[in-house]
This record gives C-alpha cells, structure tokens and sequence, in this order.
C-alpha cells in the first residue's frame, strides 16, 4: 500500500502567505509616503530657520538684511552705504525641488510670485533689490504671508508674520 504523502502546500498556507505579503506591501508603500511628506515639511521648516536667522541678524547687527531669489538659490543680501550686497552668511539657502514662494496681502486670494530667476545673478550690486527685507526693529516688509508651493506636492506653507513682528509662523494649507 501506497503512504499518502503531502506533496506541496495547501491553499489555506498560500493565502496566509500572500495575505502577510501584501499588508507588509502596504505598510510599506504608506511608511514611503509619510516620507514624502515629511521631508516637504522639513524643507519648509528649515526656510522658516533660514529667514529667522536672517532676523536675528539684522536685529543684532542693526543692518537691514533682505531675501533675493536667483536661479539657483535664495541668497541674503545686506544694506550697507545706501545699496544691497550679497552675503556670504547665512549661506544662500537651496531648495531640492522647484518652488514657488509668493506674497499675498491680506485681502489677496494670490500674490506675487518670487521665482528663482527674478534677479539674475549678474547683476551689480547696487542693483539688487530684495523681495523681502527684514528690519533691525523686527519687522519684515512687506507686511504680506508667504507662501511657499512645491511643485510635486498640493499643499501650501503659508508663513505668518507676528503681531510683534518679532517672529514667523508656519501653517500647512491643502
């Protein structure tokens, strides 16, 4: 007589294996878009650090600092014997991606948009003229929210100047 032996595997161990499978290829697909996201906050996140710095700057060396875009960077420029210079602290600031970061008024739905490419690079100094400029007192002109769009990402980071005017905020809009 012939042993019955098992030959291969059931169905029930098949779907127990392809079930585990496929929830541990969601979990993981979920875990890389929580990454996306998060490095899209980070990003965000440290422009904010960025224009404190450039704050704190003009705060302490009494100096009005400002904000330039050019093609390859947000750079800080300085007042300094009635015109604008480049500086090389803080460093010019680098986005990994495309953005768009636009000033909006209070009773504005869309503002004005500063590009990467607004001031071309070759310009004299005496004709840099920043997009934004903070103030030793604190207070950063103009008065207006930035906001901040990637490109491949739908939300918004709207920046917030305080009622002091001593700070930024940060705010995530979809």
């Amino acid at each position: 007589m012939l042993n019955p032996k098992q030959q291969g595997f059931t169905l029930i161990e098949i779907m127990v294996v392809v079930f585990i499978i496929a929830t541990m290829a969601g979990l993981s697909f979920f875990a890389l878009n929580q990454a996306s996201d998060r490095r899209y906050s980070s990003q965000a996140e440290d422009f904010l650090v960025w224009l404190e710095q450039l704050s704190d700057l003009a705060m302490l060396e009494g100096s009005a600092y400002g904000v330039t875009a050019n093609a390859q960077a947000f750079q800080a420029v300085v007042f300094y014997n009635y015109a604008w210079y480049e500086v090389t602290m803080p460093e010019p600031f680098y986005f990994d991606e495309d953005v768009r970061l636009s000033l909006i008024e209070s009773n504005e739905s869309e503002g004005r948009t500063i590009t990467q490419s607004n001031n071309s690079s070759n310009r004299s100094s005496s004709a840099l003229l920043p997009d934004i400029v903070m103030h030793p007192d604190g207070y950063i002109e103009p008065d207006a929210n930035l906001s901040l769009a990637f490109d491949n990402y739908s939300p918004k980071f709207i920046y917030h100047q305080e009622e002091s005017g001593f700070s930024l905020t940060i705010e995530r809009s979809l």
